[in-house]
């Protein structure tokens, strides 16, 4: 049995859950309950919810702690580590993030109770690193690497990442980053009238909401971009002001602000959109483009973030964008404006990329890297 840890639910990883608990047995210890509860996102600035059902189809238990009830990178500071985690029917131990007081004490007990370790992280090279912080992570990892029997990549820039530090990639399996396709996809796509472009996320600086929006001010100086585009920014955070402030300095009537949608709310905004734009600072994977292309948009994100280098293909389903430049976020919505035809074609080939990155993936690398254990 494999008993996965992880902070709290969250709905990116419970519909993978519930199909890998039809193929394999696993079990899940929660360190924090935030399902069906009210907590508050400090980047999201408000209290959310966001999903109901993040709890069903699978077993779980929820770990004992102390201290104040919030999710930080110390926080729950949580009690248990034998008795739910390593039962005699416990052979692997799989852990999300190593960098984690915790899942670190984990993965040292797990090699006095002999079990094997799993890890998932969304550790890469994107962002350039100093000297200092190559040396630290090299060593870290060189110590580490001891006590790990997988590593469970979520894309090309994860593996290069584990690779750069020394660890061997026999150890390193493909189980890449996913989202329900089928909960995002639809059939016929419905022609709009004008051009839909869709922003979700956290409104913070790292989202890069407002690269996007100087890149509309500036297209918005074009003949009939304002009056045939439309600009819908879902999410909420501590910029929303500021943002809201920028578009009335610009003036800009065609960008349209909605709010904080949670997952459930959000599918019809991806169903209703023909391009979505991430342009992110920094991303170490970004679901939201999953979710968008699985939706059949046509996409632009910024080269800064991870999930682009394997699912956006120039010109094929989209384009992407030199980091932080607004200019040239610009010049990429146009090449998609001036040339509509593209809109239904890019979308299209969205979904054939999307097809390829699926809960299936997941199962075969998670089921490569169980039987390389050879006393499983």
């Amino acid at each position: 049995m494999i008993r996965y840890i992880l902070s709290h639910p969250i709905q990116y990883q419970v519909p993978l859950i519930r199909f890998l608990n039809k193929k394999i047995k696993i079990k899940v210890s929660y360190r924090f309950d935030t399902a069906n509860k009210k907590y508050f996102d400090k980047e999201f600035n408000k209290k959310i919810i966001l999903d109901k059902n993040l709890l069903s189809g699978y077993q779980y238990n929820f770990l004992r702690y102390i201290g104040p009830n919030k999710l930080t990178g110390i926080f729950p500071i949580t009690i248990e580590f034998i008795n739910k985690n390593f039962s005699k029917e416990t052979k692997i131990i799989w852990i999300h993030g190593i960098k984690n007081w915790y899942n670190f004490i984990l993965i040292i007990l797990s090699f006095f109770y002999k079990k094997k370790v799993f890890v998932r992280d969304e550790f890469n090279n994107i962002r350039k690193r100093n000297f200092l912080n190559k040396l630290i992570n090299k060593i870290f990892y060189t110590f580490v690497d001891k006590f790990i029997d997988c590593y469970l990549s979520i894309g090309t820039e994860n593996k290069k990442a584990f690779m750069a530090v020394g660890v061997n990639k026999k150890k390193i399996f493909n189980v890449p980053y996913v989202v329900n396709n089928n909960s995002f996809y639809i059939k016929n796509k419905k022609k709009n009238e004008k051009l839909k472009i869709l922003f979700t996320g956290k409104l913070i600086h790292r989202k890069g909401c407002d690269i996007l929006l100087k890149a509309v001010n500036l297209l918005n100086k074009k003949i009939n971009f304002k009056k045939n585009c439309e600009i819908i920014i879902i999410g909420d955070g501590i910029l929303k002001k500021e943002l809201i402030n920028l578009k009335k300095i610009y003036n800009l009537t065609n960008v349209i602000f909605k709010g904080f949608k949670n997952q459930n709310q959000i599918k019809k905004f991806y169903k209703q959109s023909d391009l979505f734009i991430m342009p992110s600072r920094n991303e170490n994977w970004g679901l939201a483009l999953n979710e968008a292309m699985a939706a059949k948009n046509a996409v632009i994100a910024s080269d800064q973030i991870g999930s682009a280098r394997d699912l956006l293909k120039n010109n094929f389903n989209g384009y992407m964008f030199k980091n932080n430049d607004y200019k040239d976020l610009a010049k990429k919505i146009n090449k998609i404006y001036s040339n509509k035809r593209v809109v239904n074609k890019f979308g299209k080939n969205s979904y054939k990329i999307i097809s390829q990155w699926s809960f299936n993936e997941c199962f075969k690398g998670l089921s490569k890297a169980i039987k390389s254990m050879s006393n499983i």
